[in-house]
């Protein structure tokens, strides 16, 4: 019987070996274009274990490769043998099969956004040697893939040379070293290290689960910046960056400290990702997608930072403002503006006089928010677990949304303009805020709101006056994408506006400003000078500062006795918006023009003006001139014959 099984046994091993040379002879050589013309219809017809052989030459089109164990190689190395995009919007080679082996080729012209010369998608173990990536969206991108190996590629003049995310970061497991290089530079992927610091002549920097690593006097283009995964107690500093898709990136990373370092032309200038108790300090980014972005990070400490001229200076999200505990003073900046980041306050006015260029206030009551304008941010003003709060007069523009409820409650939201965000305004797990009188104006979405129902007109009938004629009724707000009727002409829409389950019942027709009679603070007026002469037709070039809030339509001009003095154009602007206004002529109301759109001058900040006149207006011969509400200024006054003055002011009122 045991003679029996030995029988067995070896006759099952012999099997065995007759099977896998039986594998190992079906595995053939395939050459391109001997046997197929382009290297994809190699592939399509290839099965595991062959080699996919292509001469020198250059091929055009993308190569999706979707089959296990395959080897693609050059006969005749990279610069002989060229894979060129035949879809401009494709990568050129996209792997989505584990053990592949690509080699020797040059792949350029993926220029479509987050395109790649050669993707990984994830995939394990596969190899890819001695490539060079040009003039593709990204060179090499490896995306949800780990145990990978990459040796002696060269990536230069992609928009972005390298680039690892997702999976790719918290499997640990890759091998690049520095053989690759990105602009002649090497690249240091790190991984599993200790104690070290990253020398100066890296071109690209992945640290990943490491301690203690230090990043240090670099200048980086091209790449990913500085990326930290799974990374502890470490350092970047005085590094400067640019033309990069990620300034610097912190993944899963904690207690770091990014300081002094100065980030430009990014996609991304520095983003927190679930990493908690970093010091990030004193950084400038500009002219980057986001400037300083917290995403489901805590605990973090944010002092002397820049953020300017990015198109989204700052913002936080998520579980970042959860956790109630990050801690973000005023001497952080975004375009010369302090942050106000309140958390667990109470009975605290943030308004014109804290000049704030962000407004975020976590977890507290009692708070207003009023009389400010906020652009170029992730939110113009987030409210975040807060109650009995108010936000008014605020002039959110250019933001991704510009105002922003996260589990908020009872507050009122009134009297602000909202306009050319990406959301009007955000509500999430937000209920019974009262939100009304408010202007929502061409934004991507007027309001997003998400498990929230709320309060969107007046609680009680408001008497206000349209149209010359005067009414008492709920009021809304004016949504610019609302498309019902008036059909009794009381400014009031007949149909709701929806939102989502929820609705406004009262919207409005036209800009909530256009249903009240301005009042007198409301008006910005120079007045008639003791002595208008000298007087001439002119060109009048200045700025507007005001103390309270102005709301006008119409612009009138002063006139000389028994001239026809009038303002044949006016243009009124600030870094986000313009209004301007014409003359129609000798007729009619001929001392007003109307502007194109309501003009709001928010207290003390500074809006352009420019002036031409037709005949003999009445003029203040001063430089600066202080009026009830604010000041004028005269930069250049140039007259009908060229002559020019710097004090010269048209006499003028702002009203509507």
């Amino acid at each position: 019987m045991m003679f029996k099984g030995k029988l067995v046994f070896l006759f099952f091993a012999s099997f065995l070996i007759l099977t896998a040379f039986a594998s190992v002879s079906e595995a053939k050589t395939i050459y391109v274009p001997d046997d197929y013309e382009k290297i994809q219809w190699a592939v399509d017809n290839a099965t595991a274990g062959d080699t996919i052989v292509v001469r020198e030459g250059t091929y055009t089109e993308n190569v999706d490769v979707n089959k296990d164990h395959l080897t693609i190689k050059s006969e005749s190395g990279a610069e002989a043998t060229i894979v060129q995009a035949a879809d401009l919007d494709d990568h050129v080679f996209e792997v989505t099969a584990d053990y592949v082996n690509i080699s020797g080729f040059t792949v350029k012209g993926a220029i479509g956004s987050r395109k790649a010369g050669i993707y990984l998608h994830n995939v394990n173990n596969c190899s890819i040697l001695d490539n060079i990536a040009s003039n593709n969206y990204y060179g090499i991108y490896l995306h949800y893939s780990s145990n990978n190996t990459l040796t002696n590629n060269t990536m230069s003049e992609n928009d972005y040379n390298f680039g690892v995310s997702g999976y790719s970061l918290s499997n640990y497991i890759q091998n690049i070293d520095t053989t690759n290089k990105v602009d002649g530079k090497p690249i240091y992927y790190w991984i599993n290290e200790q104690n070290k610091q990253i020398p100066n002549n890296a071109g690209y920097v992945g640290v990943v689960n490491s301690t203690n690593i230090t990043v240090r006097d670099l200048t980086l283009t091209n790449n990913q910046g500085v990326l930290f995964a799974y990374t502890e107690n470490s350092t970047i500093e005085n590094v400067t960056i640019s033309s990069c898709d990620f300034g610097i990136y912190l993944r899963f990373s904690n207690k770091n400290n990014v300081s002094n370092n100065n980030i430009l032309w990014t996609g991304n200038g520095i983003y927190l990702s679930d990493s908690s108790d970093n010091l990030i300090s004193n950084n400038s980014v500009s002219k980057s997608g986001i400037g300083l972005y917290l995403g489901r990070s805590s605990n973090n400490t944010l002092i002397g930072n820049n953020m300017s001229g990015n198109a989204f200076n700052f913002g936080v999200d998520g579980h970042s403002f959860d956790h109630f505990s990050q801690i973000i003073d005023t001497t952080n900046l975004v375009n010369g503006k302090p942050i106000y980041y309140l958390v667990n306050k109470h009975n605290v006015v943030v308004n014109s006089s804290s000049n704030a260029g962000y407004v975020g206030i976590i977890n507290s009551s009692n708070v207003t928010v009023k009389d400010l304008t906020l652009t170029r941010n992730i939110q113009g003003v987030l409210f975040a677990y807060v109650d009995n709060s108010r936000i008014e007069n605020v002039n959110a523009i250019n933001n991704r949304d510009g105002i922003s409820l996260r589990n908020s409650f009872n507050n009122i939201i009134k009297n602000n303009i909202a306009s050319n965000n990406r959301d009007g305004i955000r509500l999430d797990d937000s209920f019974n805020n009262n939100i009304y009188l408010n202007n929502f104006i061409d934004n991507m979405y007027n309001v997003e709101s998400r498990g929230s129902t709320n309060i969107w007109n007046s609680t009680e009938p408001i008497t206000y006056t349209y149209n010359g004629s005067q009414y008492t009724n709920y009021l809304g707000n004016y949504w610019s994408d609302y498309t019902g009727k008036d059909n009794n002409s009381d400014g009031i829409g007949d149909t709701p506006y929806i939102i989502d389950s929820d609705k406004d019942n009262y919207p409005l027709i036209e800009r909530f400003e256009n249903y009240f009679v301005p009042t007198p603070s409301q008006i910005f007026d120079t007045g008639r000078p003791e002595n208008p002469y000298p007087s001439i037709s002119g060109k009048f070039v200045g700025t507007i500062r005001t103390n309270t809030k102005i709301i006008a339509t119409k612009l009138y001009t002063y006139a000389c006795e028994g001239t026809g003095g009038h303002t044949e154009y006016a243009l009124i602007c600030n870094k986000t918006w313009c209004a301007y206004a014409e003359w129609k002529g000798y007729k009619g109301d001929w001392m007003n023009i109307s502007f194109n759109r309501t003009v709001v001058l928010m207290p003390y900040e500074t809006y352009n003006i420019t002036i031409v006149t037709g005949s003999y207006p009445q003029i203040h011969h001063t430089h600066s001139l202080k009026t009830e509400n604010g000041w004028i200024n005269c930069t250049e006054f140039t007259d009908a014959n060229g002559k020019k003055y710097d004090e010269w002011i048209p006499a003028i009122m702002l009203w509507s």
